[in-house]
């Protein structure tokens, strides 16, 4: 039997909220030859007018990693984040583009960086978006666009307890308004007779929810991912955001623990396999939520293992390989040999359930 040619050399550009660095252990795991490459985020959290003025600087720093991409021979590039698809544009290399939330929603619309973004679009392979709901903004390049749901660190996977009452409440969402966090606040006074509340410190209404809740919520502030499964381990369940319809992040990684998140859903941007949540729309909805999870314990146990299971099934690093290999084999054949899957430590622990 002759030897298989080895998979593709490739580059993943970018990180966001962690996910480039995953998706490229991923697919070293599946046999690919994976560089990652992360941009320099000089001012990330600058005002707008700030941004621009630094906006030399922020150019520099892009300089040696166009000069990278352009003398190292990769098959392709997998770039996050629409306005940093003009790197795979300068490198002059076949690219995919990742759209994460921000870049789509918000930048699209914007004169200059909406252009740009376009720009690259019409020049990328394909486009993966990493929530349902991202897809109407994407418009004219919908017929090349793939929905990617991100997948976890496997330590969110690993040594989950589900817990048996519910207790303590986390408000995990940023606080945003594009979130909504102002309806899960406006609950916490009656919430706060029933559990107790915490928050993480994260956002621009931070202070504002603060000065006016702070007697019913304690505010944490915010540690390193990597702390993140203990820190929702000691909570008995989350409130998470009340506005997109969808699971970002934060309401994936708490259902991976095994805790019920409380949020509001939009069923119709997931026709296939709704996932099970404690839908709510308001302040009202959401303390009777609560109050029935309270007094019925088996149903709260099964909504912490089915939402463990919906998320094996569709935010693993097998999940994810699965649409990265099917939209690479259309363009390359190569792409398509190898490991059919990706063998990260804790992810197929959740698939057992």
């Amino acid at each position: 039997m002759e030897p298989r040619d080895p998979l593709p050399r490739i580059a993943v550009v970018n990180d966001v909220a962690g996910v480039g660095s995953i998706q490229a252990r991923v697919l070293r795991e599946a046999g690919y030859t994976v560089d990652f490459i992360d941009v320099p985020k000089p001012g990330a959290t600058l005002p707008l007018y700030a941004k621009i003025l630094i906006l030399p600087l922020r150019l520099a720093g892009y300089v040696p990693i166009i000069r990278r991409l352009r003398r190292t021979p990769y098959a392709w590039l997998h770039i996050h984040f629409l306005s940093y698809g003009f790197l795979g544009v300068l490198a002059g290399k076949p690219f995919y583009l990742h759209a994460h939330g921000h870049d789509a929603h918000t930048n699209l619309r914007r004169p200059l960086i909406g252009w740009l973004s376009r720009f690259a679009m019409r020049r990328a392979r394909a486009i993966f978006y990493v929530t349902p709901d991202l897809a109407r903004f994407l418009g004219d390049f919908g017929d090349r666009s793939y929905l990617l749901p991100n997948p976890l660190e496997p330590s969110f996977f690993e040594g989950v307890t589900a817990p048996t009452r519910l207790e303590k409440l986390l408000l995990f969402t940023r606080l945003y308004p594009i979130k909504a966090p102002e309806v899960a606040f406006a609950a916490t006074p009656e919430l706060s007779k029933l559990a107790s509340l915490a928050a993480v410190a994260w956002g621009p209404l931070t202070d504002r929810f603060r000065e006016k809740y702070g007697r019913f919520v304690e505010f944490h502030e915010r540690v390193p991912h990597e702390e993140m499964p203990a820190v929702i381990d000691r909570f008995d369940a989350v409130i998470g955001q009340m506005r997109l319809g969808i699971l970002s992040l934060s309401e994936l990684e708490a259902m991976a623990r095994g805790r019920v998140v409380f949020m509001r859903l939009d069923t119709s941007l997931y026709p296939d396999d709704t996932p099970p949540v404690a839908n709510v729309d308001d302040a009202a909805s959401l303390v009777a939520a609560v109050r029935r999870l309270q007094n019925d314990p088996a149903l709260m146990a099964r909504l912490a293992a089915e939402g463990r299971m919906w998320i094996a099934r569709h935010h693993t690093a097998e999940s994810h390989l699965r649409v990265l290999r099917s939209v690479f084999s259309r363009f390359d054949e190569g792409a398509a040999a190898g490991s059919t899957k990706a063998k990260l430590p804790g992810h197929f622990k959740a698939r057992e359930l």
